[in-house]
């Protein structure tokens, strides 16, 4: 069987939905041979787009997801499958989007949250999973809640 994906991404907000798009993630890349990354946003804080945002990014916020990363990564992916852990501040899903293009992904395995809302909170808001999936120049697996 010829390998379709090489280059997977996996958004992880360290929650329990985004540990199950991850095992996802693993077993489509063990069966593929792909690469692995793992990426996590710091989100900037509710309100900070009222407000002037940094350009650059949060180096003590990225350090530490990044060690949380690495432990998600060492405890969840087998030493098999290469990959690799992306750390960004920004908007979730622009860096994601982003990410997809600057590393070559050909899919994105996410967590969706499956929160209600109302028609008008979902039209404003959006969620990221979404975003993604109307951004993204791949295609993207979203995984349910469990």
């Amino acid at each position: 069987m010829a390998e379709i994906f090489s280059r997977i991404l996996c958004p992880v907000d360290f929650d329990k939905n985004s540990t199950a798009a991850l095992d996802l993630a693993c077993a489509i890349a063990a069966q593929n041979g792909a690469q692995l990354y793992l990426i996590h946003v710091d989100a900037f804080p509710i309100g900070a787009t009222e407000i002037m945002l940094p350009s650059e990014p949060i180096p003590a916020w990225e350090e530490n997801s990044k060690l949380k990363l690495e432990k998600i990564a060492d405890q969840r992916i087998p030493e098999a499958i290469a990959r690799e852990t992306v750390t960004r501040s920004g908007v979730p899903a622009e860096q994601i989007v982003r990410a997809v293009v600057e590393l070559n992904i050909d899919l994105v395995v996410m967590a969706t949250h499956g929160r209600e809302r109302s028609a008008i909170g979902h039209l404003l808001l959006g969620s990221v999973a979404e975003q993604v999936v109307r951004e993204s120049s791949c295609p993207v697996l979203v995984v349910p809640p469990r």
